[in-house]
């Protein structure tokens, strides 16, 4: 009887183990990581302004949430058009040569500052400085890929976003 319960065992231990390696072969987790720590952004938003472009934002809360005051984290970048398959460069949106259909122009991260009333506080810390920086986008389905690399004088941020864009207000 213990035979047959040390493999059963066994034989789940094996079946989630390979379970978990397909979940992670088949989609990163959506995160970025900021000064060596990995944080979790599995909510995604949209903000379109029309003809003044889009915001895409990464948050671990849900910022959506009326009444919410917390301490959250989120990355937002600002794109002019949205053009599937494409990789933007940074370039400030005054500069010589800026076309909205190859850079964009802003992007800030916030870790583990005050939010509340559906933004970040004023005396919220973030890192808003972009030296250099890249951003792929790819729509398909109704599901966004965007992968991200964000030089900052001091701090690098890197992530991804997988999955769909809930419209921010």
């Amino acid at each position: 009887m213990k035979q047959l319960a040390l493999c059963l065992l066994a034989a789940a231990l094996f079946l989630t183990a390979c379970g978990k390696d397909e979940d992670e072969d088949q989609s990163p987790p959506n995160s970025f990581t900021c000064n060596g720590q990995e944080i979790g952004t599995p909510y995604g938003y949209i903000m379109d302004w029309g003809s003044e472009g889009s915001q895409l934002i990464f948050a671990d809360k849900e910022l959506m949430l009326d009444g919410l005051k917390t301490n959250a984290s989120a990355v937002g970048i600002d794109l002019d058009t949205l053009i599937s398959g494409q990789t933007y460069t940074f370039k400030k949106s005054d500069a010589a040569g800026y076309d909205k259909k190859q850079h964009f122009g802003y992007a800030a991260v916030y870790n583990d500052q005050p939010f509340a009333n559906g933004e970040f506080v004023a005396n919220a810390l973030v890192l808003d400085s972009l030296i250099r920086g890249s951003v792929t986008f790819r729509f398909e389905d109704n599901v966004y890929n965007i992968v991200y690399d964000l030089k900052y004088v001091n701090t690098t941020v890197k992530g991804e976003y997988n999955g769909e864009l809930t419209p921010a207000h």
